[in-house]
């Protein structure tokens, strides 16, 4: 899905699951509300366009994928007040569900 709503419909989906994937990994007083998992799927769809636009100008190849992850985990780590650990548990489950979300929303014919 193209623009706008391919944007929006990405969000949602990637809020549910980061969402979700806190819940299953982080102890209650860890856990953030969904408002609050919306912006940081939001703070990352930015930096994800930032460094999108860094790589295109100087590719690494591999090292981009590595650059990301780190980025992503330390984000995640800062976010929710948690250790490396946590933070790298919480972005292989939501990696999980999103691929299983992946293939239902195939299933129906439904692209993100």
């Amino acid at each position: 899905m193209p623009g706008i709503s391919g944007f929006v419909i990405t969000l949602v989906v990637s809020t549910f699951v980061l969402w979700l994937a806190q819940k299953m990994v982080l102890p209650r007083e860890k856990e953030k509300g969904i408002i609050s998992v919306l912006a940081l799927a939001i703070i990352w769809s930015l930096i994800e366009e930032v460094l999108n636009f860094i790589f295109s100008l100087t590719p690494f190849g591999i090292i981009e994928k590595i650059i990301t992850l780190i980025l992503w985990v330390w984000i995640l780590k800062a976010w929710f007040k948690v250790g490396w650990l946590q933070a790298a548990a919480i972005s292989l489950v939501a990696w999980i569900i999103m691929i299983f979300v992946k293939g239902l929303l195939g299933i129906l014919h439904i692209a993100i």
